[in-house]
């Protein structure tokens, strides 16, 4: 068996993961949790786990830090990154780092099986082979392609970076062999051009994020900023000539340190991912300026706001507050990051709703779903705004027709599988988007009792199964039910049942009642 170290500041993620499958039954086991970054690099230490399954924003180390020291102190670790969105800027990085696979927010069954299937490929196949491309799940690497001088190793190079979005996934049809193709001829159409012809050192290489997104790392002795333009148009002349879409374009000016190179392609996809905030789809490569404080906090209270009003069931507030924080007049005031956090923030409420109602199993909302590159199809903040007002929309018309009954049939099955843990009234309504009084008022309406009770019902329930079944102390029993006071729970099982648990045990198993 394998075994498999979580790393999450919060429990509930954590417990989720654990709970999400039948670990064993697919060859794995935990062998211990950590709450942060730090805490997780002693575990690695003592434990040595075979995986490392970790959030990428924990206090005192980040994920991909945690991942980039663990691999220090065990190089054939293999990782998964957890993270409440695609985080479009720690892409990169994290096939730098090998990172096998990508789990988002709210964890299901379904991502967890993939993410196995994916390990146990890796695991057992040959740990010396670990450095090829990853199956990391993200924008991957799909294929590359170099071309030019050997000299890029040394020398007074100068580098640049040029990412490429097209329009369309015409790649996607065409798969490996036709893009091994049309990376040949965009390298010879970049090398026949005559502004590098005479330069010994001038040599490129491209990469494929994904069938929409390309990138291309220019290096020469001698590289201007004129140099990327006229290449730049060269290429899009080159590619409407041949039928190919004309892409949208993020380009860094010439830059002499080679270290930089990492940091500055992330860079670029996270502006081009970006692109609607800017007027062109030739964008050059600046330092953003940072965040108004007063733009953040308007954001963060509308986007409270927007949590609160689907809380209680006031939909069309909902959208209200959607349309203010993505009017088009925010455009000058938004950054890339914050732009980001708001689609985080929106993605994984509407995702947490549909896992909730069980509505991704059963109905197609999003014909599209939330790519991690989502931001990038979209050159207009009002056709962003239109296209997540119609994904929430979608959403909250069946919740709408969920609530009632279908309601506290779920929340009483997620009662019965949730019983032991530390669970409440304020803690259910927050997990399916309620109020906590709207919630008590329906469960009451709909059952005839109150929803506290109804969890105590089932506790004991459980307690008398395993009282009656296996051999086990009040306080163990206690703790497997959800109760960490062994005298709470003795009161709460005499008031159910009529009888101490001390008392039941030796009766054989007395009255199974409960009232």
């Amino acid at each position: 068996m394998y075994s498999i170290l979580i790393a999450d500041d919060e429990k509930y993620v954590r417990q989720d993961i654990i709970r999400s499958v039948s670990w064993t039954d697919h060859g794995y086991f935990i062998v211990g949790e950590a709450s942060n970054g730090a805490q997780a690099l002693e575990k690695i230490k003592e434990l040595q786990p075979d995986v490392l399954i970790t959030d990428i924003r924990m206090p005192l180390t980040d994920g991909l830090s945690l991942i980039e020291r663990a691999l220090k102190l065990q190089p054939n670790l293999h990782s998964v990154i957890v993270s409440g969105y695609e985080d479009f800027h720690y892409a990169r990085e994290a096939i730098r780092l090998n990172v096998l696979d990508y789990l988002t927010k709210p964890i299901d069954e379904t991502s967890i099986l993939s993410m196995l299937k994916k390990l146990t490929t890796a695991l057992e196949g040959d740990n010396h082979n670990r450095t090829s491309a990853p199956a990391f799940s993200m924008p991957n690497k799909e294929g590359s392609f170099s071309a030019g001088s050997t000299a890029a190793s040394g020398g007074n190079l100068h580098y640049a970076v040029i990412s490429l979005y097209f329009a369309s996934c015409f790649l996607q049809k065409t798969r490996k062999y036709t893009e091994n193709l049309f990376a040949s001829w965009l390298s010879h159409a970049v090398h026949s051009h005559s502004d590098f012809i005479d330069d010994p050192c001038f040599g490129t290489q491209f990469c494929y994020m994904n069938p929409t997104l390309m990138q291309i790392t220019v290096y020469a002795g001698h590289l201007t900023k004129d140099h990327l333009q006229h290449l730049l148009k060269y290429l899009q002349e080159q590619l409407s000539l041949c039928g190919f879409p004309v892409p949208a374009a993020v380009l860094t000016p010439p830059f002499p340190d080679k270290a930089r190179l990492s940091t500055l392609q992330t860079s670029c996809l996270q502006l081009l991912n970006s692109r609607l905030l800017f007027e062109s789809d030739l964008i050059w490569y600046r330092l953003i300026p940072p965040q108004k404080e007063a733009f953040v906090s308007e954001i963060t209270e509308l986007m409270e706001q927007f949590r609160k009003n689907i809380s209680i069931r006031h939909f069309e507030n909902t959208e209200y507050y959607l349309n203010q924080m993505l009017k088009s007049d925010n455009k000058e005031a938004f950054t890339p990051e914050l732009l980001e956090y708001v689609i985080c923030e929106i993605s994984n409420t509407l995702r947490k709703i549909c896992l909730c109602y069980q509505l991704t199993i059963n109905q197609n909302i999003f014909k599209e779903p939330l790519t991690p590159f989502y931001l990038m199809a979209f050159s207009e903040l009002e056709a962003l705004r239109k296209d997540l007002l119609k994904r929430c929309k979608a959403v909250f018309s069946f919740v709408n027709a969920a609530d009632s009954i279908d309601v506290i049939t779920l929340i009483k099955q997620y009662i019965q599988k949730n019983y032991e843990q530390d669970i409440t009234l304020v803690s259910i309504a927050s997990e399916f988007f309620f109020n906590p009084s709207y919630l008590s008022h329906m469960f009451k309406q709909q059952t005839g009792g109150n929803l506290s009770s109804y969890i105590e019902e089932i506790r004991i329930k459980e307690a008398l199964k395993l009282f009656r079944t296996q051999k086990l102390s009040i306080g163990k029993v206690a703790r497997m039910v959800g109760y960490n006071d062994p005298n709470y729970f003795s009161k709460i099982f005499r008031k159910r049942t009529g009888f101490s648990p001390a008392a039941y045990t030796k009766q054989d198993g007395g009255n199974d009642d409960v009232q």
